[in-house]
This record gives structure tokens, sequence and C-alpha cells, in this order.
């Protein structure tokens, strides 16, 4: 493993090893996971405590309790209803009672329970009566009432009830709708905050790169420069149809991103001079990493630097360069498969584009049989044709899951640089396309971090340039095609897991890319 030197730049948004951004954004992603989880928990819940508890029923009658000696004078109302609640509290439940209340429903026991209670600063008697089923609670309740003039000889013979409100059938039970809905609540509230827990973990413990610090320590590489996303959308561009191109030849660039590709177009140059090397190859592993982009803005920056530069796009399957420097239509497209019969004419299909200083050869088709244009000895051939006429050759190559035309762009190239885009492939596969560009004949200088992002309010300090903050608000890498998350193209060699583009074929000296399979088509977006 080759010696790293530090590069970090400082980056709030990491404290202590711990991407707050990352974990914020996973559960945000998963939050729908969360609230069903959490649902589920709660509607077990809900039908555990159904089956488990026993449900009873109140119903209640209201008595207006006055003193047959006293007339209307409060005082003794009160005081007589403060007794008959006091005297009917224990007569309710004697065996007396509940002898009579047996006869009158024609059973030998019933389980309820009665009180009597007297409502507040009034002389108005409550008397309660709680049974197992609705039905029983009321029938009780009806027979206690039918019995209320023999009862008040127990009390007192000059006390007289009358009946304010007569009793109902209950339509609920007391406690279990009110105690269900609480252990629903609470148990919604901990589900959610266990399974927020173990998202916030999964994150953590996710082994991507999320910094430059993890391409120090969990890459065996080092970093050739890192770029900032926004993190945040404006609303007002919400509802803009057009997206401001990410280049660095356009208004819309800011400061920091105009002079983050600067610094690393002549990091790279520095490099390339003192190795003579002039084709640089730029891939990534996965789709959606932002590499075309990056490919673009470097040949730019490079271009800017008065390097005569061309920009190949070598992404024969989605072809993306076209849509992102060629809007208009203003360039002739090249013919790749035109590359099996003169590779001369194609060289002739490279346009310059006056406006940026750049030479660009694009490509606006889709080609099923990308490997075998890319691994022809005619390509190899206009490679070389290219290398007489310009200082660098920037060639923008598909992703290394999808295809194997990546490594032969990498022996063909003299040197490679591995786009890695800010937590999203796992450290273990990026080491595998490390080792893999590492194996062929171009030399491999290290990973660019793109898309890098942190909470809002955050500043990110920019080596060498005075602390400027974000980079963000230039945009979204890579959002000009559509791969899907890592494609459908088969498996190829040990990047298998992010795609299925089968075994590729026997290429010259390019053979140990394995026997070619049929290929079709696919014309889904762009990457």
């Amino acid at each position: 493993m080759e010696t790293k030197t530090s590069q970090t730049a400082a980056n709030p948004s990491i404290i202590e090893g711990i991407n707050l951004y990352s974990i914020v954004r996973d559960v945000i992603r998963n939050l729908w996971a969360i609230v069903l989880g959490a649902i589920a928990v709660a509607m077990l819940v809900n039908t555990y405590t159904h089956s488990k508890i026993d449900n009873t029923y109140t119903t209640k009658a209201l008595f207006v309790v006055t003193s047959r000696t006293s007339g209307n004078y409060a005082y003794s109302n009160l005081n007589a209803a403060t007794t008959a609640a006091t005297s009917y509290s224990n007569i309710l439940n004697s065996s007396l009672l509940k002898k009579k209340v047996c006869e009158d429903l024609g059973v030998e026991s019933f389980d309820a329970t009665m009180s009597a209670s007297v409502v507040s600063k009034t002389n108005l008697m409550t008397i309660r009566v709680t049974a197992d089923t609705p039905w029983n609670a009321y029938s009780i309740i009806r027979s206690v009432m039918k019995n209320t003039a023999e009862l008040n000889q127990y009390v007192s013979k000059d006390m007289v009830m009358e009946v304010l409100q007569a009793p109902a059938v209950p339509t609920g039970a007391d406690t279990t709708s009110r105690t269900s809905r609480r252990q629903m609540i609470r148990a919604a509230l901990i589900s959610g905050v266990v399974l927020t827990a173990a998202f916030m973990f999964l994150s953590y413990k996710k082994d991507t790169i999320k910094g430059e610090n993890d391409i120090d320590e969990k890459l065996d590489t080092t970093a050739l420069g890192v770029l900032y996303n926004y993190n945040g959308r404006k609303l007002k561009n919400l509802f803009r149809k057009k997206k401001n191109k990410l280049l660095v030849t356009e208004v819309s660039a800011g400061f920091e991103f105009v002079e983050r590709f600067k610094k690393i177009a002549a990091l790279i140059s520095t490099k390339a001079q003192k190795s003579g090397a002039q084709v640089i190859l730029i891939t990534s592993v996965c789709e959606h990493e932002g590499k075309s982009t990056v490919s673009a803005n470097l040949a730019l920056s490079l271009a800017q630097q008065a390097h005569k530069v061309l920009l190949i796009d070598g992404d024969l399957r989605r072809p993306t360069l076209n849509s992102l420097l060629d809007e208009k239509g203003e360039f002739k497209t090249a013919k790749p498969s035109e590359l099996l019969e003169n590779p001369i004419d194609l060289i002739n299909s490279i346009q310059y584009d006056k406006k940026r200083k750049l030479w660009i050869m694009l490509s606006d088709k889709k080609y099923s049989n990308s490997t075998d244009i890319v691994s022809s000895a005619n390509m190899s051939l206009l490679i070389e044709e290219a290398r007489s006429i310009f200082e660098f050759v920037i060639i923008d190559s598909p992703p290394m899951s999808l295809m194997a035309d990546a490594e032969v762009f990498a022996d063909i190239a003299d040197m490679s640089i591995l786009v890695v885009k800010y937590d999203m492939v796992l450290a273990q596969d990026l080491n595998d396309a490390i080792d893999s560009l590492r194996g062929c004949h171009a030399q491999f200088i290290g990973c660019i971090l793109n898309q890098v992002r942190s909470l809002p309010g955050e500043r990110k300090a920019v080596v060498g340039y005075g602390g400027y903050s974000r980079y963000g608000r230039y945009g979204r890498y890579g959002r000009y095609g559509k791969y899907g998350r890592y494609g459908n193209y088969g498996n190829y060699g040990h990047y298998g897991r992010y795609g299925n583009y089968g075994h590729y074929g026997n290429y010259g000296y390019y053979g140990h890319y394995g026997a070619q399979a049929e290929q079709t088509e696919n014309d889904d977006t762009e990457e």
C-alpha cells in the first residue's frame, strides 16, 4: 500500500467520525419504513390489548334527594344526599341487595360492582353499576331502582329520591378504548425511536466514503480533490424547467467551483508532465457518480490553462457529453462504428468549440457492441493519432461496474482517475476497482471525491483558497441521465453485484476480458 499524505479540508459535518448529513439523509430516506413499522407495532399492541383485557361496562342513574320534613331547605337536602350516598355505598354491595337482584334477574349470582356518590355541592346522588356486559349492567341498575323504596327504609324514612336521569344501556367499554389508545401511541413512539436509532446506526456503520479522511483511511489511494454539492434547493429553482449547466465556463459558475477545478487540473497537469502522460481516463465504479461532468470540467480547466485538449465521450452505450456540451446541436457527432473501417475518417469528425477553446469528439448514438469498438485496433490508432496532435486527451469512459470498456481504455491511456461519489459505493468495491485500474497500462493517480454534502448552515473550508464556503449551490453532478441504481447488465467480474453486462470477448491482446456475450441495446436514459 502506498504512503498517503493528508490533504484534509475542514468539514464541520463530521464530528468525531460521525457524518451528520449522511445519517440525517438516510433517516429521511427511510422515514416511510419507520412510519410503517411504528404503525404495524401499534396495531399489534392494539390487537394484543383487546385479547388480554377484560372489558367492563358502566351505566348510571341520577337521583334528586330531598327531606320530607325540611321541605326545600338547602342545607337539609345537602345533608340528606350525603347521608344517602354514604348509606347506599354500603347497602349496594350487601348480600341482602344482591339476593334481591338475583331474584329479579332469575340468576344465582352476578359479577358486578355498585357504588353511590354525591355530585359536589348539590343534593344529587349518582348510582353506578359496572358489569361484564352492557345488558347485565343495565339490568342490575334497573333492579336496584326497583327496590329503591325498600332500600330507603334502611337509610332514612324521611328521605325522598326522585329519578332525574334514567339509566341507559352502555354503548362502549369503560377502560379498554382509552387504555388501548394510550398503549398504541406509546408503542408507536417507542418503535419509531428504536427504528430511527437502528437506521442511524446502520448509516454510521455503512462503509462508504463520506469525506477526504475516509479516502485516506479506507482506500488504497489519495484524493486529488474534493467537490462539494448543494445541501438544499431554493424554492425558485423548483419551478425552473431548465437547470444551470455545471460547467466552469458558465456565467453561473461561482468562484469556488471554478477554483476547485483549476486546482485539480493544475495538480493533474503537473503529474502528467512529470511522467510524460497525455491520455487521461476518467471513470467511476457506478453510474450517477458524476464522472461525465468531472471529465468535461477537467478538460475545460486544462484548456483555460492554455493546453490543447481533446475531450472524447468514450461511453458509447450511454453518451452524456453531447447533452452537456452541445444542447443546441451545433457540433457534428462522431460515428464510432466507422472505427471498424477507417479511423482516419473519425479524426475528421473532431470538432473545435471556439467559445470554450476545447476540442471535442461527441457521440449521440448508443452502441450495444461498444466493447468491440473500444477494444478494436483502430481505437488504439485513433488515440495514438490524437497524442501527436493534442497535449492532453481526456476520455470519459463508462462505469466499471457496467462493462469492460473502462479497463480497455485503461490499457490505452497513460493515466487513470476514479471519481467517487459521496456516501454511495462501498469502500471494498472501490478498492477492487482501484486494484483493477492499477493492473492496467495506465498509471492510476488517485480519486476525485464528488458531491460531498453537509447539513444546512455548515461551512467547508477550501484548502488553499482562504476558507470560502460551499460549492453545493453549483448543482448536482451526474443528473444528465438514468442508469438506474447499479444497472441491470449482468455480472462482470467482481463488479457483478452492481450490474449484469455479462462477459466480454476476446479482443486481441485485450483477451483477458473474457468471452463476449450477446448484448441488447437498452434505449433508456443516459448516465
